[in-house]
């Protein structure tokens, strides 16, 4: 095919169209809406497996996992420290529970039950802070620290904790 100053000038014409044409005119793909904020408080954690072989159950380490999600998410993403603030106490009674239980054989190491034994007393400190009314940016540090020493167990037993 020869390009001949009549194709030529046609071929040029329907680009300068094309170029000249305004974004609206011209096909675009559909927007995606943007996802919606992941809200922890309304998932069922207790179906979820993020990869980790199930083993046994540690209940009570569940419970306080979903305390400490209920609460560090929040402060981490958000600022937001309401949530430490009104469930302080609970992670208290349920760092409690996790202590006293029996933790599954898999959790049978010694820097595991280490950490079961120490995880009141280091859930109480961040609970005095929330009763001294600390400044945002010191409960959130110390509730930063607690989640920092509450990961040697996240996972223990198989539970698939690791977010």
């Amino acid at each position: 095919m020869t390009m001949t100053p009549t194709r030529l000038a046609a071929l040029f014409a329907t680009s300068a169209a094309l170029i000249a044409a305004p974004l609206s005119a011209q096909e675009k793909p559909p927007a995606k809406p943007p996802a919606p904020a992941m809200d922890h408080s309304k998932m069922d954690h207790s179906k979820m497996d993020h990869g980790a072989a199930k083993a046994e159950s540690w209940k009570e380490l569940d419970a306080y996992h979903m305390l400490m999600m209920a609460t560090w998410h929040p402060a981490k993403d958000q600022n937001d420290l309401a949530p430490i603030r009104a469930k302080a106490a609970d992670m208290v009674a349920s760092a409690k529970l996790v202590a006293a239980s029996k933790s599954p054989m898999a959790c049978q190491k010694p820097e595991l039950l280490k950490a079961q034994a120490e995880l009141p007393a280091e859930t109480e400190k961040v609970a005095a802070m929330v009763v001294a009314k600390a400044a945002d940016a010191e409960l959130k540090a110390g509730l930063k620290g607690l989640h920092d020493r509450f990961d040697v167990l996240e996972g223990c037993a198989g539970a698939g904790m690791k977010h």
